[in-house]
């Protein structure tokens, strides 16, 4: 069953992607708690070993998010091609990193290309055959010298880190240092702001827990039965760079919130140009949620 679920989702993601969905901004991109997990994790051993902390570069977090999606989506990292390699199916340059000429150039300039990060930064790619969790791609990087080499200046790799960035999607974690500092700064996380009633209390990772407010206009873009769905599609909308997206809370089900205002004529404004991307968007104003 698991195995078939994984397969409906991967067919979905693709269909979504060639659809041309749009995965978001890199000065509205945040990270996960799986991706701040893995950035700890590397920040502690750094530390165990008398080494300087390394900023969490929005930047170089957003090209390896994009690298995950790309791989998990379009799979460049076959027909002889490694997982460095880029598809012709985004807004980058693409290359089989095995094959072409210029395949440096094409990893270490590749947040060049995407973001407005100056200096050039290397990968690191751990591909596990299923949902890649941070320990799993942190113990490995750290048992193969080569890797371990990136995680602490050793070996070939003794000049200092000025950026590190991290993504996280699907059976993918791609791991970026960069050479110079980021000036998009440090990467906030995608916390979630739910709109429930008085009386569900639960906490989940990445949830900030508010109280709707009456007199609001939602944009609704869609609604679910579950709690975990609703964190799910709100955490891919941030990713997209929706970060107003939140949920309301019915009594059986969760409303997706792409946006809200308190002007109905900026609201049905808005709701227009959401439109070109969920047709089915529709604008909803509470009377109240008790």
């Amino acid at each position: 069953m698991t195995l078939r679920i994984a397969f409906i989702f991967l067919l979905f993601s693709k269909l979504v992607y060639s659809q041309g969905f749009d995965w978001g901004a890199p000065e509205n991109h945040c990270v996960t708690s799986e991706e701040r997990e893995l950035y700890n994790l590397i920040a502690e051993y750094r530390n165990s070993k008398n080494l300087p902390a390394i900023e969490f570069s929005k930047s170089l977090s957003y090209v390896a998010k994009m690298h995950a999606m790309d791989l998990s989506f379009n799979r460049p990292d076959f027909g002889g091609c490694n997982p460095h390699s880029w598809s012709d199916k985004g807004k980058w340059k693409p290359c089989c990193y095995a094959r072409d000429e210029d395949r440096i150039a094409c990893m270490t300039l590749k947040p060049k290309e995407l973001t407005n990060y100056k200096s050039k930064a290397y990968e690191v790619v751990y591909a596990g055959g299923e949902e890649a969790r941070a320990e799993d791609a942190f113990e490995l990087w750290t048992e193969i010298p080569l890797m371990n080499d990136y995680l602490l200046n050793t070996g070939k790799w003794t000049k200092s880190w000025m950026a590190i960035g991290i993504g996280i999607y699907g059976e993918y974690a791609c791991l970026w240092f960069g050479e110079g500092a980021d000036i998009a700064g440090k990467v906030s996380d995608c916390s979630l702001t739910i709109i429930q009633n008085g009386s569900d209390t639960r906490k989940t990772p990445d949830v900030t827990v508010t109280t709707a407010v009456a007199e609001i206009y939602y944009i609704i873009t869609s609604s679910t039965s579950t709690l975990e769905s609703a964190i799910q599609t709100i955490l891919k909308l941030k990713e997209r760079g929706f970060p107003n997206a939140e949920y309301l809370r019915n009594e059986n089900f969760y409303r997706i919130s792409i946006d809200r205002f308190t002007d109905e004529v900026n609201a049905y404004k808005q709701l227009e140009n959401v439109k070109k991307q969920f047709p089915d968007a529709w604008l909803l104003k509470p009377k109240v949620i008790n």
